[in-house]
């Protein structure tokens, strides 16, 4: 790599942050707890949403290419219809504890 090649990877790094790059946003989001394989390319990570929110719940395998414009989510548009119907929503996604929760809800609101 030349040193303008550099220059320009160091501007583009304080410019866009962790979506510099594929391989800068890939490392970003396994350290946020996402599980990524091998050979993930990200074409436009700029152009890119991948929800940070649960990063657990998040898992791509091995050679996989995300073009321009994805998003990806870790959760969906029910949590609102419930909080409408029921005018509250309990329990989260996650691990553990948090299923039981979720139990509980369901038991709670269909007895």
């Amino acid at each position: 790599m030349n040193l303008k090649q550099r220059i320009k990877r160091k501007i583009q790094k304080v410019i866009f942050g962790n979506k510099a790059s594929s391989e800068e946003y890939v490392s970003y989001l396994r350290n946020l707890g996402m599980k990524i394989g091998d050979r993930v390319v990200i074409f436009s990570p700029r152009h890119t949403l991948i929800d940070e929110t649960s990063p657990w719940m998040i898992e791509i395998g091995n050679d996989v290419q995300i073009p321009h414009g994805v998003t990806i989510l870790t959760h969906g548009y029910d949590w609102s219809v419930l909080k409408g119907a029921y005018g509250d929503v309990l329990g989260s996604s996650g691990g553990g504890e948090d299923r039981k929760q979720c139990v509980h809800w369901h038991e709670y609101y269909n007895t």
